[in-house]
């Protein structure tokens, strides 16, 4: 077993990769309870994840996200996001608003919204995403790690 500090003091974090292995949400919870998860709308081969969505033309739409980590691929149902706007995101089930967690630290426009990963609620166990179309902030969210790259 090596040493977890070098020879400075500091901690030695290792680096993880990934490799040849989808990560894939299959489980994505608005504050209510539902789950977001749809097999009515496969995208690569998996039930993707559907949400409602309000511009702030007060136009109302829906769109599906990849559930799988890195893919940016959605599908409009309804309505139409224009690449840059920024929307606001709905349970589709229960129209009541996502929560918010913050302001997005890498576009500095968007809100960084949260899906629950299990019915615990925490923002420990969650997707968090920017509303912000394009960009690329976005991350599941463990209680021992963050794993980056679910966007919208």
């Amino acid at each position: 077993m090596g040493r977890i500090f070098d020879s400075k003091g500091k901690l030695k974090i290792p680096a993880r990769e990934v490799r040849g292995e989808e990560l894939v949400v299959k489980k994505a919870l608005c504050p209510e309870g539902h789950n977001l998860i749809t097999d009515q709308h496969i995208i690569n081969g998996y039930p993707g994840i559907e949400l409602a969505f309000r511009r702030e033309n007060g136009q109302e739409g829906m769109v599906v996200l990849s559930p799988i980590l890195g893919d940016r691929t959605t599908i409009c149902l309804k309505g139409h996001v224009d690449e840059g706007e920024s929307v606001k995101f709905l349970c589709p089930v229960c129209e009541k608003p996502l929560p918010i967690l913050t302001t997005c630290d890498y576009c500095g426009e968007g809100n960084i919204y949260v899906l629950f990963l299990d019915t615990d609620f925490s923002f420990n166990n969650a997707i968090t995403f920017c509303s912000k179309k394009g960009c690329p902030n976005s991350t599941i969210r463990r209680s021992d790690r963050i794993i980056t790259a679910i966007s919208f």
